[in-house]
């Protein structure tokens, strides 16, 4: 055996011993836990909230024209979280309408889409209600990182009474990395919140396709951050041994 080859082995050796303390194991490490977070986009008088109101940045000021509640509007919406910044954009669909903004308002309202189109470098509103309410508009929440998104808070877009007008019959759909769509209800809890679990980075928000279509807005989101796995000691160890392999594999090949 050449000194190259015995080095390799000692090195392995060593390596080895340094994880003898630790369980010899094959099973996946599992994603290190960090808090949940809850972030709300709106205030309310009409019901209890689980946070407060967390402003934006990127927008400008603004108001929608049906509930006399102002707000801000912009391209893009940014909100800082524990997972890093969550951006939020907003389409409207192919038609005449050619660009959207974001609106957030306070007051029992939310995120919501606002249609418009540029002229002359100035954004022009064409639109009369600043919630989702028609099934071409979509809301993007894009997460730095990825997260396990469990909660969602909704507000409708009439804020009469106690907010209950979104119930079990009424529905929206969501889509995860730009995958399939899945629709869900408002439930029991009349949207406040929206209880699921769903594991991504974006999740585009849209119009109900088989219940009951109401118009809403986007009132806080509920989410962990996802965290990759720690590798643990007896992984250090395996992928050690795979080095020397391959280095020695290399030796006999350089000298064949």
């Amino acid at each position: 055996m050449t000194r190259f080859a015995i080095s390799l082995v000692a090195a392995s050796a060593a390596l080895i011993s340094t994880t003898a303390s630790a369980t010899w194991s094959t099973t996946p490490s599992v994603p290190a836990p960090t808090a949940a977070q809850t972030v709300m986009f709106t205030n309310s008088s009409l019901v209890a909230m689980p946070g407060s109101q967390v402003v934006a940045s990127g927008g400008v000021s603004c108001q929608d024209p049906r509930t006399k509640v102002s707000g801000v509007c912009g391209s893009a919406l940014s909100f800082n979280t524990s997972a890093g910044a969550l951006t939020v954009t907003a389409t409207d669909g192919k038609d005449v309408d050619l660009a959207t903004m974001v609106f957030q308002g306070g007051s029992s309202t939310g995120l919501g889409v606002v249609e418009g189109y540029d002229s002359g470098g100035a954004f022009k509103v064409t639109d009369l209600n600043y919630s989702l309410d028609e099934g071409k508009e979509q809301l993007k929440l894009s997460f730095a990182s990825t997260v396990n998104l469990s909660q969602l808070y909704f507000i409708p877009d009439d804020r009469t009474g106690t907010l209950k007008e979104l119930d079990k019959f009424d529905g929206f759909t969501i889509s995860v990395d730009g995958g399939a769509w899945q629709e869900f209800t408002f439930g029991s809890q009349f949207g406040l919140p929206v209880n699921l679990s769903l594991t991504g980075k974006t999740f585009t928000l849209g119009y109900a396709n088989k219940t009951s279509i109401e118009d809403y807005f986007l009132a806080g989101v509920g989410f962990t951050a996802v965290t990759p796995p720690i590798p643990e000691p007896s992984t250090h160890a395996l992928m050690g041994l795979g080095l020397v392999g391959l280095a020695l594999a290399a030796r006999r090949q350089r000298r064949a």
